[in-house]
């Protein structure tokens, strides 16, 4: 008995990947706004207050000619206003990959064997 070998043949699809790249952009912007800052301040002030002499205290003199007391009182008041830059917080800018599955459908040709005439 001898044989012949028939090879059929297909075709197998091979589909090619292209790369395209694009960006995506983030833009930082200043915002103006104001702040309000309570800081606080203080002031001395002065109080008479009269009382009974204590102890024994002898009489003056009286009052000839005016006498000027002076008290030194103290006051604070606000001062020059100044700005300090600070990282206040982080953007964190990922990426990730995604993968996605598209189907690609092309007619292919392949080969059989028909048996009718045998």
């Amino acid at each position: 008995m001898e044989e012949t070998n028939v090879p059929l043949t297909d075709e197998k699809l091979n589909v090619s990947k292209e790369t395209q790249q694009s960006q995506s952009t983030i833009t930082k912007e200043p915002v103006k706004e104001t702040k309000k800052v309570e800081v606080p301040l203080t002031h001395e002030e002065v109080t008479i207050e009269t009382r009974p002499p204590s102890g024994d205290t002898q009489a003056q003199e009286p009052v000839s000619s005016k006498e000027v007391i002076t008290i030194p009182v103290k006051k604070q008041e606000v001062g020059e206003v100044t700005k300090t830059p600070y990282v206040k917080e982080e953007v964190v800018v990922k990426k990730k990959h995604i993968t996605e599955t598209k189907e690609v459908t092309e007619e292919t040709s392949s080969e059989r064997i028909n048996t009718q005439d045998i």
